[in-house]
């Protein structure tokens, strides 16, 4: 559990995605499968603050979860859509922060698993969702590991992507 001096890090929130241009012809529940898909992850391995879990009152669902008789959003409702850092215990917030962040680590995956379904929310809230994306992750987090669980992973292609963009054009 973090200390009342830690502030809260909102890494995800529902509201972020099924506000401006979400979308028509998607239903709002769409904007939320990624966190869910996510959180399903991070619940399999046992990276959800069991004080978090006691104290919310998502003990039931996320047994849920973790037997698939619910689904991988079945959290949505009872976090309010958000993702934030005290729900995490110590190891899921540090490879949160190195992976999750925005157009970089996980979503950027979550866009090579999916493709264009992805950036038009279309990607179903089925389990065999978590079973596409679930072997990345898990690479993810052995290369975290390996690489001494840094704040900030590095990604293949991402360096050079951002020297073409900041090399001067001749």
């Amino acid at each position: 559990m973090q200390s009342e001096d830690e502030s809260v890090i909102e890494y995800d929130s529902w509201r972020w995605h099924t506000e401006g241009a979400f979308p028509k012809d998607q239903l709002p529940e769409q904007g939320y499968v990624h966190i869910g898909v996510f959180l399903t992850w991070l619940i399999n391995h046992d990276m959800l603050d069991p004080d978090w879990i006691a104290g919310s009152g998502v003990k039931r669902a996320v047994a849920a979860i973790r037997e698939r008789q619910e689904t991988t959003c079945a959290l949505r409702d009872m976090t309010g859509g958000r993702f934030t850092s005290d729900m995490l215990t110590v190891e899921g917030r540090g490879f949160t922060g190195a992976y999750y962040a925005p157009e970089y680590g996980y979503p950027r995956d979550w866009r090579r698993v999916f493709g264009r379904s992805a950036d038009r929310y279309a990607v179903p809230d089925e389990w065999e969702t978590y079973d596409r994306i679930e072997p990345l992750i898990e690479y993810r987090l052995s290369q975290w590991v390996a690489a001494g669980r840094p704040e900030l992973m590095l990604m293949p292609g991402l360096i050079g992507g951002l020297l073409k963009f900041l090399r001067p054009r001749r």
